[in-house]
């Protein structure tokens, strides 16, 4: 095939990619809608809303890490395909098997599916000729994503109650066929041979120390996510807000993030982004910790905003802090496994606290140390990496 060829489809190949990154997340995406859904429709108690959905994110995350174990042996059509198929069936099983046991097992599965397809998704964007264009792209999309089903889910489950929502993951998933034919075969570029001049190998799964602490750090601040953006709904309702109110806010505050996707390149040039990261973990440390101790609706309201506008400006510059420190690249792509570990365990950790009787206020504040440490982990990476290149010029 011609250059000229593959730079003409190579486009086409980025969108669908991005299509299936944004279809598999969805339940990502209306996490803190189905945990009330669950509690309102199904009757589950809040403790046990957050352990369903923390076994949903540990499907995920086995999704992943399985994807990223077979990605230089799987036909990405078929593979992907079967993916999708199978998490669209088990989340339309979810609406006659609802009881607690029969649905952790169908959100596992389910899960598992949508992982896989979202790590595929990553692995292919990862390999195009303009991957950061790919993932900017992505990103934004995912943000205007989450903005729609926060809008669409309190919708359908007022109406239908939340078998309504796991049907419309599936059907979002099942419509993400669509792009399957555009998807590569099997990958031949994966068994390339490294270059002569390639950095020398290390210890298979091995991960160096500043690589392995920025891992930490993204997760500390997953588990942070995972656990305030589980029960975010539930929060604007106990601090005094409607229902209407909360829903406006979670779908409104989402715009705040495509500032950030597009602000955030701006910022790291003119500040450098080490110290964008910081001061971003760092207001989002304090606001969490302020919320906890006045745990009012006018606190709701900025520290929501507050999130909506720092987690994929964080993101961004987390990816980019790994991409300093572990320039081959296998750090990074740990960084899914290291989010689907957090975002599991956030969710089940705020569902223990409010099962001891703790209330939000303690969510908020497990959330802010939480944050602070990952903070506190990249201050520790950024001296030590400063130190480390400046004792390698001669």
């Amino acid at each position: 095939m011609s250059a000229t060829s593959t730079a003409s489809r190579l486009p086409v190949l980025v969108w669908a990619e991005i299509a299936l990154a944004i279809g598999s997340v969805a339940p990502i995406l209306g996490m803190p809608i189905i945990v009330g859904a669950l509690q309102d429709g199904w009757g589950y108690t809040a403790e046990h809303a957050g352990y369903v959905t923390s076994i949903d994110l540990a499907g995920l995350l086995a999704g992943s890490v399985t994807t990223s174990l077979l990605a230089h042996r799987v036909d990405w059509r078929w593979y992907v395909g079967g993916a999708l198929l199978l998490s669209a069936a088990f989340n339309l099983l979810c609406a006659p098997f609802h009881a607690i046991v029969a649905l952790c097992c169908l959100r596992f599965a389910a899960g598992f599916g949508s992982g896989a397809t979202y790590a595929s998704s990553l692995t292919l964007l990862s390999r195009n000729s303009e991957p950061a264009r790919g993932f900017a792209y992505m990103i934004l999309l995912q943000v205007l994503a989450n903005a729609a089903v926060l809008a669409l889910f309190p919708a359908l489950n007022e109406r239908w109650g939340p078998a309504a929502i796991f049907a419309s993951i599936a059907g979002v998933l099942l419509a993400s066929l669509a792009v399957i034919p555009l998807l590569p075969h099997r990958d031949m570029t994966a068994r390339a041979p490294p270059p002569a001049s390639a950095a020398p190998r290390r210890l298979p799964g091995k991960v160096p120390l500043l690589p392995a602490l920025c891992l930490m750090a993204v997760a500390l601040f997953y588990v942070t996510i995972g656990s305030y953006w589980a029960y975010a709904e539930r929060m604007g309702l106990e601090f005094g807000m409607s229902p209407q109110e909360v829903h406006w806010l979670l779908s409104a505050g989402v715009l705040l993030s495509v500032a950030a996707c597009l602000s955030a390149r701006a910022v790291g040039r003119r500040i450098g982004q080490s110290h964008a990261l910081l001061i971003a973990l760092a207001l989002l440390a304090a606001t969490l910790l302020i919320h906890g101790i006045f745990p009012t609706a006018a606190m709701f309201v900025i520290n929501l905003a507050v999130l909506q506008l720092c987690w994929n400006f964080i993101d961004i510059f987390q990816l980019g802090t790994l991409a300093i420190v572990d320039p081959s690249g296998r750090a990074a792509a740990l960084v899914p496994a290291a989010q689907g570990v957090a975002l599991a365990a956030g969710p089940a950790a705020a569902g223990f606290v409010l099962g001891q009787g703790k209330g939000y206020t303690a969510i908020l504040l497990m959330g802010g140390v939480s944050t602070g440490l990952a903070a506190v982990t990249y201050a520790f990476v950024h001296r030590r990496y400063r130190n480390e290149s400046a004792q390698a010029v001669p």
